[in-house]
């Protein structure tokens, strides 16, 4: 019996052992995946970081695009009012430099004899000047006259 016993004894302690092994080897695992994970996720932060700051910079190059529209769009206007008005408008107004402008709510009517037109003073899609004769206004019968 106690052969029997001490059987059962070295039979448990040497499965315990084995048990024992097999658990250090899973945290061996567990831990090797930890730092795979670790240095996956500081790959990720570092990717998310650079995304954020070109984001950013895409969305501060967008606002002053934005700004530049914004201008041209008020100058457009108030070149289509001075259309209206029947001043006389200069041949080509070239976008983007903001010193070549009139300035925002100055209306520049001359009190000197408007000149006679004979060519018309719109300006074409092409950025050309209007080749067709122009009426009391200035302007030809397709671009307001």
């Amino acid at each position: 019996m106690r052969a029997l016993k001490l059987i059962f004894l070295v039979f448990i302690s040497f499965n315990s052992f084995a048990q024992k092994k097999d658990v250090i080897v899973e945290i061996f695992d567990l831990k090797e995946q930890v730092k795979k994970l670790q240095m996956e996720n500081e790959k990720l932060s570092t990717e998310l970081i650079h995304s954020n700051s070109k984001n950013e910079n895409r969305i501060l190059d967008l606002g002053v695009k934005l700004e530049n529209l914004q201008f041209e769009f008020n100058v457009l206007k108030r070149l289509v009012e001075q259309y209206r008005n029947g001043e006389n408008i200069p041949n080509s107004t070239p976008l983007g430099n903001k010193s070549s402008y009139p300035d925002e709510g100055v209306n520049e009517k001359s009190d000197a004899k408007a000149p006679s037109y004979s060519q018309c003073s719109a300006t074409t899609k092409k950025g050309t000047r209007c080749s067709r004769s122009a009426r009391s206004n200035g302007l030809c019968w397709q671009h307001g006259g």
